[in-house]
């Protein structure tokens, strides 16, 4: 695989490093590691491996149009949950760890395909906020979240005249709340009952266990509701910045 010497064209190389870094992130959310898509694409025969993502990641590779061809199929299997039957090199837990993944998305939050990869390589299109350097998590902000994650609760509740706690029962059910420990199911309970309130420093912890808010994750999922468009960015906001 062609390695890139330093280059002397400065924007092609930060946008080089700008999607490496980003890719990174985004396959640390998911908890992917550069091996599972190595596993992957060996299951899929498709020309994408590990050590191509490694050198990718540091802004240090210089790809074929195949490899960018390679990381559209990946990224649409992700999206489509349309992933390899296991088989040797590819475990269950690979196929488990994908089947969990959140495709990587372009600027504007689309399923990012070949094109939009190479277009991010050469600076042509900048990476989604999510994937981009994380921005401080202040008080301001959590306590926003917090209030806004209570109120979505309240609202259901009401919009679907059933009883707070008949909702609750229903959050329960969703895969976002059957996912977590106990004690940090009970700590949802609190912020949708309005009788905790997070820190930054206890929310970033709490994000960065999980990768994402599973009071919002569960409350997305469930029948009828209407996530209101504060919400939606303050999340996003918490997201990016671990």
């Amino acid at each position: 695989m062609p390695i890139r010497k330093p280059d002397s064209n400065v924007e092609l190389a930060e946008s080089r490093e700008a999607i490496g870094k980003g890719f990174r992130r985004w396959r640390e959310r998911n908890g992917l590691s550069q091996q599972v898509i190595h596993n992957f694409s060996q299951a899929k025969k498709i020309p994408l491996h590990n050590s191509q993502i490694a050198h990718f990641e540091n802004g240090v590779l210089d790809p074929k149009a195949a490899f960018y061809v390679s990381l559209g199929v990946f990224n649409q299997c992700i999206a489509d949950k349309k992933l390899p039957p296991t088989q040797e090199g590819f475990s269950k837990s690979d196929r488990d760890r994908l089947k969990e993944a959140e495709p990587y998305l372009d600027s504007e939050g689309n399923i990012a395909d070949a094109v939009c990869f190479f277009a991010q390589f050469i600076g042509a299109e900048p990476i989604n906020e999510l994937y981009g350097a994380p921005k401080e998590l202040t008080e301001e902000v959590i306590k926003k979240y917090v209030n806004e994650l209570e109120k979505q609760f309240k609202d259901y509740s009401r919009d679907q005249m059933i009883s707070p706690k008949d909702a609750w029962l229903l959050f329960k059910e969703q895969k976002a709340a059957k996912n977590i420990s106990k004690s940090d199911l009970e700590i949802v309970q609190d912020i949708f009952r309005g009788s905790d309130t997070f820190n930054a420093k206890q929310a970033r912890e709490f994000l960065n266990k999980y990768r994402s808010c599973p009071a919002y994750d569960g409350l997305i999922t469930m029948e009828d509701i209407k996530i209101n468009s504060k919400l939606k960015e303050l999340n996003r906001m918490a997201i990016s910045a671990v």
